[in-house]
C-alpha cells in the first residue's frame, strides 16, 4: 500500500497548455436546435404586393428563393426549409404536391394492365401541384385562356373536386377545391417560401422514386396554366426529373426535361358554335409534330381518328386516360403529332348534350353502339372480375371510330385577361 501511495505522489500533474501558448478550449457537446443551424437568423422570404402580381414578379421571387436555398450549407438549408414550412402551416397546407387517381395510373397500371415502363426498364412515378383553376388576383390569372373550359374544368366537375368540393355550385370552395385555393394564395402571397417548399418536395419525391427504381414525372399545372417562366428555376434545378403539362397558351418548353401537350378549346359543330375554338392553331401544332389533347363527349369510348374536313388530313387518337405521363406520346421526328383523347368525366349533365352544354368545348363523338333485339347494347366479352367475383360487363360494341371536324369559320377569341401574360416565356428579360 505504501509503495502505491509513493508511486501516486511521484506522478507529476499534466502540464496544461495555456491559451496564450496556443492551446484551445475543450469542445463542448450541445444538442442543436431544430433545423440544426446555429449560424444566425433565417433570411426573410420575399413577398409581393397583391396589386403587382405578374409573371416577372413571381419568376423573380422564385429565382431568388431557389438560388438562395441551393447556396446554403446543409444546416442552414434545413433551417430555411423549416421557416418556409412554418409559413405553409399557417396557410393550412400540409403539402404542395399530391397524387390523384389519374396521376396514380402511371405507377399502378390502368384497369389491371401493367404499370408504365420506360425503355430502360424503370417505372414512372408522377406527382403534381393542383392550384385553383382560373383564379385571379391583382390581374394575374392562373388560367389566362379559360373562357372555353372554365365551367368544364376537371378541378370543378370531376371526382372529389365535384363530389366533396362543392358539387354543382362551381364557385364553392370546399374540400379539395379549398385546398387548391390555399396553395394558390400561398404562392401569390409568399412566393419565396412557396418556391422553397416546392423545391424540397420535388427533391423528396425524386429521392423516393429513385429508391423504388423509378423515374419521377412532375405536373406543376394539374389544374392551372401558368407561364413556365415562373417555374423555370425549379425545372432547371432537376434535370433528371421530367416536367410536363397541358397548355392552351402558345408556351414553349423552357428546358430539355420540360414537355407540353397543347389543349384544344373545342370546335364549332353542326348544332353548336364555339367562339373560342383554337382548331386552326391546334392543327398547325399537330402538323409540326406536337400533340394535342381533346375532350370528347362519350364517357366510355374514344374515336380512333379525327378527320379534318378542310384539309383532308386525319390525325390518330391515343387514349389519354390510361396514364398521365404525356412525354411518352412524343412521335418520331418528321411525323404528325397525335390527338390525346380524353373521355367525358363530368359528374352531371347529359352525355348526348355535353357538346352543346359546353359551347363546343367537348367534341361530339357518337360511337354508334349496336343494339340487340331486346333494346340493350351488344357488348364485348370481358375477363375482368367485379367486386362480387363475377365478370364485369364488357364494353359496348361500336360501329363508328371517326370524328369529322367541319371547316371552322371562327378563329379563337383571345382571352388573355392577365395583363402580364407573354406568348414566349423565354423573352422575359427584354
Amino acid at each position: 500500500m505504501r509503495d502505491l501511495l509513493g508511486i501516486a505522489r511521484s506522478i507529476k500533474p499534466a502540464v496544461r497548455v495555456k491559451l496564450a501558448d496556443g492551446g484551445s478550449k475543450n469542445q463542448k457537446f450541445q444538442i442543436q436546435p431544430q433545423g440544426g443551424s446555429v449560424s444566425g437568423p433565417v433570411r426573410p422570404f420575399s413577398t409581393i404586393d397583391p396589386n403587382k402580381i405578374n409573371i416577372m414578379s413571381l419568376a423573380t421571387a422564385f429565382d431568388d428563393a431557389i438560388a438562395h436555398h441551393k447556396s446554403l450549407d446543409r444546416a442552414d438549408r434545413i433551417a430555411n426549409s423549416q421557416a418556409a414550412k412554418a409559413i405553409m402551416k399557417k396557410m393550412k397546407i400540409s403539402s404542395l404536391l399530391g397524387k390523384n387517381e389519374k396521376l396514380l395510373k402511371s405507377e399502378k397500371g390502368y384497369k389491371g394492365e401493367e404499370p408504365l415502363k420506360l425503355p430502360d426498364g424503370r417505372g414512372v412515378e408522377t406527382t403534381g401541384l393542383p392550384l385553383a383553376p382560373a383564379f385571379e388576383m391583382g390581374g394575374f390569372n392562373t388560367c389566362p385562356n379559360h373562357a372555353s373550359c372554365k365551367d368544364e374544368c376537371l378541378g370543378k366537375t370531376s371526382g372529389n373536386y365535384f363530389k366533396v368540393g362543392g358539387g354543382q355550385d362551381l364557385s364553392a370552395f370546399e374540400g379539395p377545391r379549398l385546398n387548391s385555393l390555399n396553395k394558390t394564395l400561398f404562392m401569390m402571397n409568399h412566393p419565396g417560401a412557396f418556391a422553397t417548399r416546392l423545391y424540397d418536395e420535388i427533391a423528396a419525391a425524386r429521392h423516393e422514386a429513385e429508391g423504388n427504381g423509378n423515374h419521377l414525372g412532375v405536373r406543376l399545372n394539374v389544374l392551372s396554366d401558368i407561364n413556365p417562366r415562373i417555374h423555370q428555376s425549379i425545372i432547371k434545378s432537376f434535370p433528371d426529373v421530367s416536367f410536363y403539362d397541358y397548355t392552351k397558351m402558345k408556351y414553349e418548353p423552357v428546358a430539355s426535361n420540360h414537355h407540353y401537350t397543347y389543349s384544344s378549346t373545342g370546335v364549332s359543330q353542326p348544332d353548336v358554335v364555339n367562339p373560342h375554338t383554337n382548331w386552326h392553331q391546334m392543327r398547325r401544332r399537330l402538323d409540326k409534330g406536337d400533340n394535342v389533347a381533346m375532350a370528347f363527349t362519350d364517357k366510355e369510348h374514344l374515336p380512333e381518328t379525327v378527320h379534318d374536313q378542310e384539309t383532308g388530313k386525319a390525325y390518330r387518337v391515343v387514349n389519354g386516360d390510361t396514364h398521365d405521363f404525356r412525354p411518352l406520346d412524343m412521335q418520331p421526328e418528321g411525323s404528325n403529332g397525335v390527338i390525346v383523347g380524353l373521355k367525358n368525366k363530368k359528374g352531371f349533365g347529359k352525355v348526348g348534350e355535353a357538346h352543346k352544354e359546353s359551347k363546343g368545348f367537348f367534341v361530339k363523338y357518337d360511337p354508334g353502339r349496336v343494339k340487340t333485339p331486346k333494346g340493350t347494347y351488344e357488348r364485348e366479352e370481358s375477363t375482368e372480375l367485379g367486386p362480387s367475383g363475377k365478370p364485369k360487363l364488357g364494353a359496348t360494341k361500336v360501329t363508328n371510330t371517326q370524328v369529322v371536324i367541319p371547316p371552322q369559320q371562327n378563329k379563337m377569341t383571345p382571352d388573355l385577361n392577365n395583363n402580364n401574360q407573354m406568348e414566349n416565356p423565354n423573352e422575359t428579360n427584354s
